[in-house]
């Protein structure tokens, strides 16, 4: 996925993200893993670059969008309990009364 170039080119604007970006420190998946080397992909890129270079934008969208992908699978997962109380909404321990 690494992108060569000879001369870099500039990119329009700087790319990187003023949020905070999470890396595992321990991969636990396959998209952690892919996420720590993403992230450790564009870093180097940067340092070697600075953020004008379009492949260091690249690099940083890809860190993003393994951010993105990972934050969607983890609030994808349902507990067991979850699952339950969607196949039996009337059973008594999903009832939810509020005051």
């Amino acid at each position: 996925m690494a992108h060569t170039t000879t001369a870099p080119r500039t990119a329009a604007r700087s790319h990187r993200s003023t949020r905070e970006t999470v890396i595992p420190t321990q991969p636990s998946s396959t998209l952690d893993t892919a996420l720590l080397v993403a992230f450790e992909h564009a870093r180097r890129l940067t340092d070697i670059y600075g953020t004008t270079v379009i492949d260091v934008a690249i690099a940083w969208e890809t860190v993003e969008e393994l951010q993105t992908a990972k934050t969607r699978q983890q609030a994808s997962k349902k507990s067991a309990f979850a699952r339950y109380c969607e196949a039996n909404p009337d059973a008594p321990e999903c009832r939810i009364y509020e005051d």
